[in-house]
């Protein structure tokens, strides 16, 4: 049990420790019915950021990466709305 809390320890400190040299910047729309309205949303991240659009049973997801971790964080969208991609932009700080 000890060497398995240690090797996630290990883990959580070398993810910790992950430079973020880079700024991540998304911007999108979302549609509602009679309403458009675009949101931006900019965060630290490694040089590897990304984006997840995803779609289950008439929802619709938005999640951004800063490449750090395994799976899809944080989730900015959560709607049944459709979601527009306007730019997804990463420069070097």
């Amino acid at each position: 049990m000890k060497k398995i809390f240690a090797f996630f320890a290990a883990i959580a400190l070398l993810v910790s420790c992950a430079k973020r040299d880079h700024e991540a910047t998304i911007t999108y729309r979302v549609y509602y019915p009679g309403n458009t309205v675009t949101r931006t949303y900019t965060m630290d991240s490694t040089d590897e950021p990304s984006y997840i659009l995803d779609s289950d049973r008439g929802s619709n997801y938005l999640y951004v990466s800063d490449g750090r971790f395994f799976g899809k964080s944080p989730k900015l969208e959560d709607t049944s709305a459709p979601i527009e991609i306007v730019s997804f932009r990463v420069r070097k700080k």
